[in-house]
């Protein structure tokens, strides 16, 4: 009897290992913000932080987030605003969104370029905004990671604040 629920509590053990594994290979998270891509009802892109990259992914169009206290649809979400989203491919190979969460408080900003000199310049420049509360600048991906208190500042005034000073953004 005790050999018999062994044989139970393994096979257990290995269905949910090899569901779980399933799960890891099939869906990801993806870290970044709103694109200014607009590609229909259907899906939204990504400008994902650590990368250079963009990426289109489907969305449910029913499906929405509290956005400034209300529900808002994911194609309603304003270009900038930063997300983190759990991706998963449907049948036909295609990414889609399975769940997602926005913070009005952080951005990802990407520059067209982002040298040694930009970079000290850009590190000034946020030092100085009042209303950054924090950030990091990824020289690889010409990537900023910013924080910030939207009641003192809001996203289009602080990229305004960085294009001022002769930054091209993407």
């Amino acid at each position: 009897m005790k050999r018999f629920f062994e044989i139970i509590a393994i096979t257990a053990f290995v269905s949910m290992f090899l569901i779980a594994v399933g799960y890891a290979q099939t869906s990801e998270k993806v870290i970044g913000t709103i694109g200014k891509e607009k590609i229909g009802s259907d899906a939204i892109v990504i400008c994902v932080y650590g990368t250079a990259a963009c990426m289109p992914v489907k969305i449910d169009s029913t499906m929405t987030v509290v956005y400034q206290g209300k529900k808002t649809k994911l194609t309603g979400l304003p270009f900038g605003l930063y997300l983190e989203a759990n991706i998963a491919l449907d049948q036909n190979k295609v990414s889609i969104i399975k769940s997602l969460t926005i913070d009005e408080t952080k951005t990802v900003i990407c520059f067209t370029e982002l040298d040694k000199k930009q970079r000290t310049i850009l590190k000034t420049l946020l030092k100085k905004i009042q209303g950054v509360k924090d950030f990091k600048i990824i020289s690889k991906s010409k990537q900023a990671y910013i924080k910030f208190e939207p009641r003192i500042i809001s996203y289009n005034e602080l990229e305004n604040k960085i294009k001022n000073v002769g930054f091209s953004l993407e």
